[in-house]
């Protein structure tokens, strides 16, 4: 049950082996990695087209991949999709997830060797660092990183004689009952005064700042007087410029995370195996495909998900390209689940002490997964355990158990392997973190699958220093 680590991430794990750590059980590896095509190389920033994915959503259980090859889908994380979406739809909403996509070698009709990078970006700002960011609803309307960009954000006093915004609530020394100033004077010349609206009437210095003027995006400052840098809305609340999903017209600078450590320039999450029909389907992996969505301050969903596979389609070509009906299946399995903690989800009986591994298997998320059964010789030890669905390493599923079910600590301290094996757990190792021959143990996991939609960017940037 370990800590979550904090901000969104691309977790390590380039192209994918051995669906992260095969146990070597001896069965049928499930997800068997694909060499890479010969084609053109992945060099970030140089890929086309860029693109980002602007819709995610977990998928209904038709739209799972069938990944254990009995002829059915395989989604179990769709009985709880209902239940993640506004969370994911926040996380977009204030860009606390932005994916960036970049395809190496992709030309126009079919084509038989596709490679992409699939990167964090990093486009909310706090760069004065003074606690409020630009870019997203009631943030920092001056976001440099100077002294006066650290004194300027909401909650900030608001200095009623120095032509400034000081608050950020789009208006220029109000008073302490919040009454628009009644400086009439157009002090830098714009035709504007504070009375009129200018948030920085400073001369010489709020000459390009009032209603009405076009956002900068990346300036750091409200070049409009909304009351916040680096966005414009209209009437109906609807993002009008400088959102990242605006096609074409974003720059998204990537966070350092996204890359090898000690790179800017290495990818970790890669697909090198991918096709494109002539009917322009998109079709790649098995590979290793990890986000972390933020749902609360302080606490991210890392779903990393195993033999990842993507298809979708190809629409249009060059910077109009952009993929429609995009799915993403794959295994999350037991060890990552146990690392999702701090969450609380009164629906699935989750509490922050507890992880997702915990809640699945000792809890009440298992059955409405609908996962199976342990078997009877498992069950008559350890009432109520469950398994997985998909049967990673071939030697048979994995079970999960609570060895105490009827105390008030809903929590897995055993771990049975597909052969077997029964580890505990013991002080400061789960037992969902074993190994064996030097890798993981419990590869085993759930299957998922997410719908996306991506559409093209202005441009890709190294990370910010």
């Amino acid at each position: 049950m370990r800590k979550l680590t904090g901000a969104l991430c691309l977790l390590a794990g380039a192209t994918f082996v051995g669906a992260c750590g095969d146990d070597g059980g001896g069965g049928k590896e499930l997800f068997p990695p694909k060499p890479e095509c010969m084609g053109a190389d992945i060099n970030a920033y140089q890929g086309m087209p860029q693109q980002v994915i602007s819709k995610l959503e977990i998928g209904a259980a038709s739209d799972g991949f069938d990944l254990d090859g009995d002829g059915d889908p395989d989604n179990k994380l769709a009985a709880v999709a209902s239940l993640a979406k506004s969370a994911i739809d926040d996380s977009f909403k204030n860009y606390s997830i932005v994916i960036p996509i970049e395809f190496f070698g992709l030309e126009t009709g079919a084509d038989e060797c596709v490679k992409f990078a699939i990167y964090l970006g990093a486009y909310v700002t706090d760069a004065d660092a003074d606690g409020k960011k630009a870019f997203i609803e009631k943030g920092d309307c001056n976001d440099t990183n100077t002294t006066e960009g650290k004194a300027i954000h909401p909650g900030a006093t608001e200095n009623e004689t120095n032509l400034v915004d000081d608050d950020c609530d789009g208006k220029a020394d109000e008073n302490a009952q919040d009454q628009v100033s009644q400086n009439m004077t157009d002090a830098d010349g714009d035709g504007v005064s504070p009375n009129g609206g200018d948030c920085d009437d400073r001369p010489g210095m709020g000459m390009g700042i009032k209603p009405g003027n076009p956002e900068i995006c990346g300036d750091g400052l409200d070049n409009d007087c909304d009351g916040v840098a680096d966005r414009s809305v209209d009437a109906q609340g609807n993002v009008t410029a400088c959102s990242p999903f605006d096609p074409g017209k974003a720059d998204i600078y990537l966070d350092k995370l996204s890359f090898v450590e000690g790179t800017t320039n290495q990818p970790i999450i890669t697909f090198r195996d991918g096709t494109v029909s002539a009917s322009g389907e998109l079709l790649a992996g098995p590979s290793l495909f990890s986000v972390a969505i933020p749902v609360t301050d302080g606490i991210t969903l890392d779903l990393k998900i195993s033999g990842a596979t993507i298809k979708g389609q190809i629409q249009g070509s060059g910077a109009s390209m952009r993929v429609t009906n995009g799915h993403l299946g794959g295994v999350i399995d037991a060890k990552t689940a146990d690392t999702i903690r701090g969450l609380e989800v009164e629906q699935i009986g989750l509490t922050p002490e507890n992880s997702l591994l915990d809640a699945t298997f000792a809890n009440l998320l298992g059955p409405l997964l609908a996962l199976p059964k342990a078997s009877a010789s498992v069950t008559k030890k350890y009432t109520g355990c469950r398994t997985p669905d998909i049967d990673v390493d071939g030697d048979g599923l994995e079970a999960f158990c609570d060895s105490d079910p009827n105390d008030e600590l809903k929590f897995v301290d055993v771990c049975i392997d597909g052969d077997g094996t029964e580890i505990k757990d013991m002080p400061g190792m789960e037992c969902s973190a074993a190994q064996k021959n030097g890798k993981n143990r419990f590869v085993d996991g759930i299957s998922v699958e997410l719908n996306f939609e991506t559409v093209g960017v202005k441009s890709i940037k190294p990370p910010r220093t």
